[in-house]
């Protein structure tokens, strides 16, 4: 599936919203159907116990400071998942530069997981992120 075709391409392709640049569209990739379910089911079982939040009612930039701070490695490859039915992968550059239009207040939950499974980042509805490192085996 093309970007264009996903789900909520319209957040990063109407101008009513957010239109980003071509470069940065190309970079997100939706996935198959069984492939964002096992993403949005990977997301579930992470342990909440040990969290960081913090406010998701910032400007861009203090945003992005705030998720560059919880993980440093910008090109690392991320899956972004609304839904067991709707999830991409992008970097995590592209998702930091651009999560405020990845997460919408009032309706989104969102998680965010490397392919590492060493951390997840989940985004509510209320505009609080929380980061959840994986403890160490």
């Amino acid at each position: 599936m093309k970007v264009q075709e996903f789900p909520l391409a319209w957040r990063w392709t109407d101008s009513r919203y957010s239109v980003l640049p071509t470069t940065v569209l190309a970079q997100l990739q939706p996935l198959t159907p069984d492939d964002a379910r096992r993403a949005f089911e990977r997301a579930q079982q992470f342990q909440r116990a040990s969290r960081i939040t913090h406010s998701a009612d910032v400007s861009d930039e203090r945003g992005r400071a705030w998720l560059r701070e919880q993980h440093a490695g910008v090109s690392d490859v991320v899956t972004v998942a609304w839904s067991p039915e709707c999830a991409l992968r992008t970097s995590w550059e592209i998702f930091t530069d651009y999560w405020s239009d990845f997460c919408y207040p009032s309706s989104d939950h969102v998680a965010v997981l490397p392919e590492s499974d060493r951390w997840a980042l989940f985004y509510d509805h209320e505009e609080q992120f929380e980061f959840v490192p994986r403890p160490s085996a």
